[in-house]
């Protein structure tokens, strides 16, 4: 069996939770931007949690399904419809063969994931099959789908129907606070500039992609050039270069970077970044490494629930 891209939308690429371990060897992490709604979405077809699914980005496709097969689709809320009909989202769908999948107006969020009852019929590399998009490898060919692309399927099962929890239904906005811990050349700015930092509401520009967040606001200038030699970043390391202009790293991230780290965004707050689009609007809030901790506990929390429905 197979899903056919009649329409491939604007960037629809194959992710799972990522790869892990290699970032010592220049490799980033890669994965689902937004990794909470893609295991909602594989949650909702009983697969393993950290599956692969398409990542739609602003635009999504048009698919259609080679066989039977049941559908979920989470994270960003887009029109749906199948054949025609209107679907929601949140809930598993059954799709006939031959039926099309027609993703239509995106209406909060930025990107959704769409998982099927099956498993992609491609090898992993380095223990996932994530899209390396700037390295352009593993997924479909280390690239976002095209235009009448066809990604083969294997080992396909029709699981139960179910749906997501109302309350673990995530809703997006276009204004967050994100919060973060200093960073290692956080005490390296003055104290004005650190007060600019935490009063600055920032716009995220159009120059974003999925290696990194470009913010655009109240300029971060400095007395004096800041020096240092290359440093290990990570998704969510927000730094800060000569334009004073701050970007923050996301999961095609390099993994070393030469600008100042004023801070790190914590893990549990990750996802919300990936549902971010150009004009939406960020502050950020200063948090410890105990309350860090405490908002991904929960975060981890709302995942477990879903093993109790």
């Amino acid at each position: 069996m197979s899903i056919r891209f009649l329409k491939a939308g604007l960037q629809t690429s194959l992710q799972d939770l990522g790869r892990h371990g290699f970032r010592r060897y220049g490799i980033p992490n890669n994965g689902a931007l937004d990794p909470v709604s893609l295991q909602i979405a594989n949650w909702l077809v009983n697969k393993p949690l950290n599956s692969a699914c398409l990542e739609i980005t602003q635009a999504g496709p048009v698919v259609e399904f080679t066989e039977d097969v049941a559908i979920a689709v989470t994270g960003a809320h887009f029109e749906l419809s199948i054949d025609d009909i209107p679907v929601d989202m949140h809930q598993t769908l059954l799709v006939n063969k031959g039926e099309r999948l027609t993703f239509g107006k995106l209406v909060n969020g930025a990107r959704a994931y769409l998982s099927f009852s099956a498993e992609a019929d491609l090898p992993k590399i380095m223990n996932s099959y994530s899209t390396n998009l700037m390295a352009n490898f593993d997924g479909f060919e280390g690239r976002a789908f095209n235009n009448n692309d066809t990604l083969t399927l294997k080992n396909h099962f029709m699981p139960e129907v179910k749906e997501t929890p109302k309350e673990l239904q995530l809703q997006f906005g276009d204004n967050y606070q994100i919060r973060f811990i200093q960073g290692r050349e956080w005490s390296c700015f003055s104290q004005d500039i650190q007060q600019q930092f935490l009063q600055t509401s920032y716009q995220v520009t159009s120059q974003s992609n999925r290696m990194g967040m470009r913010l655009k606001g109240c300029a971060l200038k400095t007395e004096k050039t800041l020096s240092m030699t290359t440093a290990p970043i990570t998704p969510g390391t927000i730094q800060i270069p000569p334009d004073g202009q701050p970007i923050i790293t996301l999961a095609d991230g390099q993994t070393t970077g030469g600008y100042p780290r004023i801070g790190q965004v914590i893990t549990a707050d990750l996802p919300i970044l990936g549902q971010l689009k150009a004009n939406d609007s960020i502050s950020f809030q200063e948090i410890d490494v105990k309350g860090a901790l405490n908002f991904l506990s929960q975060k981890y929390n709302l995942i477990n629930r879903l093993f109790n429905y």
